[in-house]
């Protein structure tokens, strides 16, 4: 009860305002003249049937306050059950996501789930009301989803604004309707040295996709995300003039651009290396290959054949099948290669049956450039920073060297899958190797620096680097990792941890292309732009987002 109410026992204080236990109407203040006037325009007779001061009135007080916090009772519980069944709902809208499933797959789940219960636990009825409750329509789903991209966007600019260094890598290609999507990702580096990569955006482009127009593209995520331009150290792409165009590119309309600073430029490792790897003049052997390849995967009876020919060879270390080559994405390419070679005996043994003849296959100089290409040239995988991808480049360049010398003396250990080799190849792929990756010299003394701090040579003995090796605690960090050695260091001590923002590959837009065409497919082909943003941010975040402040925002109901 309100002190200020005074005699008007029948009013309590409910959300800062008083509330009448008679018919449970809320004033506007504790002004006792509105408390007097409520009660005697509209419970006059309460005074007549329960008289001042009487236990009488007393009971039927106490009555009033009990039934109305057993009311009170009811609704939490309700409002928890309800909250319980929408907080599974997001649960549930969010593993959808992540496993790139179109958003009707709630409603085949949702069957599934009351036909599991009922066979493992016929008796709990109080579950299954909670699993009929349910909300996992294609429309609900399709808004949780919108809930939680919203949710992961919001730490994502927080994270913008606090970070120390991010960096962009960004790269263009076409959906399964040939619309042009150029896919933005972002790596932010915090004062902890923490790294985070997250897809910035999808932005649909126009019919062409001039430098103007990826420019504009990109400058309205900037302006969509508040992105500070001011923390850019670097921008990575692929090598299409439209972007690495030093004057009409995006590069260099960026760098026209005052809105950005001086920032360094990068032509994705990765991309270089299959340019290098066309130095060898090998295509003759993936040409045979993907035509043999392709006979056999893409038709239905072929396919069944061949893997019922591996299975009747009874050789276990075999593949059981063949890898489909993807020719837009470089990613399938060494895959591809391997699990033929593996495969070259029955390949060829199959085909003989199928009266198709490749003579490649048994002719050994062509033998030879296959397992030269696997076990020198594919060179693919996930670096994450560029500091490792620069010492991986210049490593095998180092490696080529050691291969030419042993190639020429007829040492093969080096390359098990070969029984004879020609240097020249070494020669040639070295030589390559060093006109493409000319530019990545003046970051080999950073990289070092970075991935090995405390061991000096001329280059390196710089004032901070050596008050770095005088300490020993940071000694002992570093054989934790580069990430943890740079998360001890006084940011006063060192500030050049940049580097670790800066992206070295288009690998993650790339593979984020590889998943639009699992979310946007033939059969979800009318996907909009922006439901395929949600769900390709949805698979690609490394947030989570927070369940709990989502559904207390909502107003929960049952399904």
């Amino acid at each position: 009860l309100h002190t200020g109410m005074g005699k008007y026992v029948f009013f309590i204080e409910r959300n800062g305002k008083p509330m009448c236990l008679i018919c449970q109407t809320s004033l506007a203040q504790f002004k006792s003249s509105n408390l007097q006037r409520h009660f005697t325009t509209n419970h006059a007779h309460i005074d007549m049937e329960f008289p001042k001061d009487s236990e009488l009135r007393n009971l039927k007080l106490n009555t009033m306050k009990k039934q109305l916090e057993k009311q009170a009772q009811v609704f939490t519980k309700f409002t928890k059950q309800s909250q319980a069944v929408t907080l599974a709902s997001y649960q549930l809208a969010w593993h959808i996501a992540r496993a790139k499933k179109p958003y009707s797959k709630g409603e085949f789940v949702k069957p599934c789930f009351c036909d599991v219960m009922s066979i493992l636990s016929p008796e709990n009825d109080h579950l299954q009301k909670k699993i009929s409750d349910l909300q996992l329509s294609r429309h609900t789903i399709e808004r949780r989803i919108s809930d939680l991209n919203s949710d992961i966007e919001l730490q994502l600019h927080s994270q913008l604004q606090q970070c120390e260094y991010l960096s962009i890598v960004l790269d263009e290609s076409c959906n399964i309707q040939d619309k042009p999507q150029l896919a933005i990702f972002v790596r932010t580096v915090s004062d902890d040295c923490a790294v985070r990569e997250e897809l910035l955006d999808v932005v649909p482009l126009k019919e062409r996709t001039r430098s103007l127009d990826i420019k504009e593209a990109l400058m309205s995520v900037v302006v969509k995300t508040s992105l500070p331009l001011q923390k850019l150290p670097s921008i990575s792409t692929d090598g299409a003039p439209s972007m690495l165009g030093s004057v009409n590119g995006l590069v260099g309309l960026c760098k026209a651009d005052d809105r950005f600073p001086e920032f360094l430029v990068f032509h994705c490792i990765i991309h270089r290396e299959q340019l290098v790897s066309k130095k060898l003049n090998l295509d003759h052997v993936m040409k045979t290959v993907l035509e043999i390849v392709n006979y056999i995967r893409t038709h239905a009876l072929n396919h069944r054949q061949f893997r019922n020919f591996i299975d009747d060879l009874e050789e276990d270390d075999l593949p059981g099948d063949l890898v489909l080559h993807c020719s837009v994405r470089w990613l399938s390419r060494g895959k591809v290669i391997a699990c033929f070679f593996e495969l070259l005996d029955a390949v060829n043994r199959f085909m003989e049956e199928k009266r198709k003849t490749y003579p490649e296959l048994t002719n050994p100089q062509w033998v030879l450039d296959l397992a030269f290409l696997i076990n020198s040239v594919d060179l693919q995988g996930k670096l994450k920073l560029l500091p490792d991808l620069v010492q991986s480049v210049f490593a095998f360049v180092n490696k080529l060297q050691l291969f030419q010398k042993q190639l020429q003396k007829g040492e093969l250990t080096r390359f098990p899958s070969v029984s004879k080799a020609s240097s020249n190849k070494c020669a040639e792929l070295q030589d390559s190797f060093t006109e493409r990756f000319h530019d990545l010299q003046t970051f080999t003394a950073e990289a070092d620096c970075l991935k090995s701090p405390l061991v000096l040579d001329e280059a390196a003995s710089q004032l901070e680097i050596i008050e770095l090796w005088e300490d020993d605690r940071l000694k002992s960090v570093l054989n934790q990792g580069t990430l943890q050695f740079w998360n001890t260091v006084p940011k006063d001590k060192y500030l050049n941890i940049r580097l670790i923002s800066m992206f070295g590959s288009t690998y993650l837009c790339e593979s984020v292309f590889s998943f639009l065409k699992h979310v946007k497919s033939k059969h979800r082909s009318i996907l909009t732009d922006a439901h395929l943003n949600e769900l390709l941010r949805l698979s690609t975040t490394e947030y989570t987002p927070n369940f709990k402040k989502i559904v207390e925002s909502k107003d929960c109901q049952k399904s």
